[in-house]
């Protein structure tokens, strides 16, 4: 009898073994490992570190290209745009002032500032059309 108990303590302890062994492979398949290094990563930054100087020759170049751009943007002369929005402005207030709708004058002085209105507009259009 108690060679069967030693010969079933030795199966308990087989089967615990085996269990034991199949819990951590289990375990060792669920965590994430040391993965391998991939080639393509380095192979790409070979190439970059072989290009670099190359790349940094051309990024040289067109930095001064741009500098050389920028200087003679500031040296330009710059368009006046100004002149025209001045004469919009001063064409807008002698409409104001002088405009016939706006005269309270009697009959025969009102005929001679409507003339010279539209005299002097259509001066005013010639030259803004030109």
């Amino acid at each position: 009898m108690v060679e069967l108990l030693g010969v079933l303590l030795a199966g308990c302890v087989a089967g615990l073994a085996w269990l034991a062994w199949r819990l951590a492979r289990a375990v060792r398949r669920l965590l994430p490992g040391p993965r391998p290094l991939r080639a393509a990563p380095i192979r790409l930054a070979r190439h970059r570190l072989r290009h670099a100087d190359q790349r940094a020759a051309e990024l040289t170049a067109e930095i001064e290209r741009l500098r050389v751009a920028l200087r003679a943007a500031r040296s330009a002369p710059k368009p006046a745009p100004a002149g025209r929005d001045r004469f919009q402005e001063a064409k807008r207030a002698f409409a104001l002032r002088f405009h016939p709708d706006r005269i309270t004058a009697r009959a025969a002085e009102r005929m001679v500032r409507i003339a010279m209105f539209k005299e002097h507009w259509a001066e005013l259009r010639r030259i803004e059309r030109e």
